[in-house]
């Protein structure tokens, strides 16, 4: 009877593996593609599985990006530069001086709904996002205040 147990307790680890579940009832989340699609709006909903207490949106057309943030600030503010994606790796710069932080890997998941930026750094954090439409009233605040000097753009 104990071996029994022991091969029902296998095949249901062997079923949740084979269906992408963790233990738990975690997932590794979306399936990440390439950045063909990556030409879109999107919001920040978790940095490396956890949910953030801050609001980014980002929206990349025709090899330019504009970032609006409220990462710990009052208010929101603007970044705006170019991007490039070389070898599946995604990378950019800010009109304003500067490269990003990192460069990403990942992509747009299949259904088009989200994108996984996983930063190329010694300890790699992977940020989800979610497809959506930025609100016309954090494009108007943003870009009204634009970015300032002590504040450091998200990417």
């Amino acid at each position: 009877m104990k071996i029994f147990k022991m091969l029902a307790v296998a095949a249901v680890a062997l079923f949740a593996v084979a269906c992408g579940e963790k233990p738990g009832g975690q997932t590794d989340g979306p399936s990440v593609g390439t950045f063909d699609a990556i030409e879109n709006e999107w919001k920040l909903v978790s940095v490396d599985g956890v949910a953030n207490d801050f609001t980014v949106y980002i929206k990349f057309e025709d090899g330019l990006f504009a970032l609006y943030q409220q990462v710990y600030t009052w208010d929101y503010r603007f970044f705006e530069g170019e991007y490039s994606v070389d070898a599946g790796v995604l990378s950019g710069s800010y009109f304003d001086g500067g490269d990003w932080k990192t460069s990403y890997t990942g992509g747009v998941s299949s259904d088009g709904k989200y994108l996984t930026l996983k930063s190329k750094e010694a300890t790699p954090v992977t940020y989800i996002y979610e497809a959506c439409t930025i609100p016309a009233d954090i494009i108007e605040e943003a870009t009204a205040t634009r970015a300032a000097d002590d504040v450091v753009p998200f990417l």
